[in-house]
């Protein structure tokens, strides 16, 4: 599972993904985006951002790293992040499989790698779910913030339409509850991305997302004015951004 299944809800991502060379029984995915906001479960945590990604599979077993770090004015409110997972894929039948594994959040401006800080410097979630191989492509996950005692749930659907020989508009939708100690609010995600592959390994897409959040907890475009220190957040429920990026398998 890619970092994209549940973070800047680019969930287009992980669908426009080049299929990955095999190299024995291991493969080898990476990608690059470009978000005009990093939205994580109904939250945006950084108004543009760089996201580079590498994951590395062997049979049912698979780990990887992601990153994420801020640009622009407002890149100095966003902290940079850097996630590391790991997890195993298994076939229940023909249509149905599961997925069960580990990410750890670290966030370098507060502290030192597997350091926690009570989450300032990371946090460890395990999480596992459901996947059934249909039209739709529904799913079901679970996720528990060991750390910050935090409980997700996430559904989502999924669909590609072949648009040309190598073009494809790849929709998406999901919504989770998040519910954690003081806090709990409900999110959604609306995606589309068209999507064209260069070659079987090589692709590149570009996409618009539409978040919703039950609280105010989207931050919208700060008003930022640095000589007189003045700093102006338009808290909103809800958000549209975009995103491009490319994805290579070896």
């Amino acid at each position: 599972m890619k970092k994209s299944w549940a973070y800047s809800g680019l969930i287009l991502a992980a669908m426009s993904g080049a299929v990955p060379a095999q190299a024995g029984d291991i493969s080898v995915s990476t990608s690059i985006d470009y978000v005009t906001d990093y939205v994580f479960r109904g939250v945006s945590l950084a108004e543009s951002a760089i996201q580079p990604g590498v994951e590395i599979a062997s049979g049912d077993f698979y780990a990887g790293a992601w990153a994420s770090t801020g640009i622009g004015d407002t890149s100095v409110f966003a902290g940079d992040e850097l996630d590391l997972y790991a997890g195993y894929g298994l076939a229940l039948s023909d249509a149905l499989s599961a997925d069960v594994g580990v990410t750890y959040y670290h966030y370098p401006q507060g502290g030192g790698l597997f350091q926690t800080k009570d989450g300032d410097a990371g946090t460890y979630e395990v999480y596992g779910g459901l996947a059934y191989d249909t039209t739709l492509s529904p799913s079901l996950y679970a996720y528990y913030d060991l750390t910050i005692e935090a409980f997700t749930v996430e559904g989502g659907l999924g669909h590609s339409l072949e648009v040309g020989e190598k073009t494809s508009l790849d929709l998406g939708a999901n919504a989770g509850l998040v519910d954690g100690d003081g806090f709990s609010y409900e999110y959604g995600l609306a995606s589309a991305a068209l999507t064209y592959a260069f070659t079987d390994a090589v692709s590149a897409y570009v996409g618009a997302n539409y978040a919703l959040n039950s609280e105010a907890a989207l931050i919208g475009d700060p008003d930022i004015d640095l000589l007189n220190g003045d700093i102006d957040l338009d808290l909103k429920k809800n958000k549209l951004f975009f995103g491009a990026g490319v994805a290579a398998g070896f």
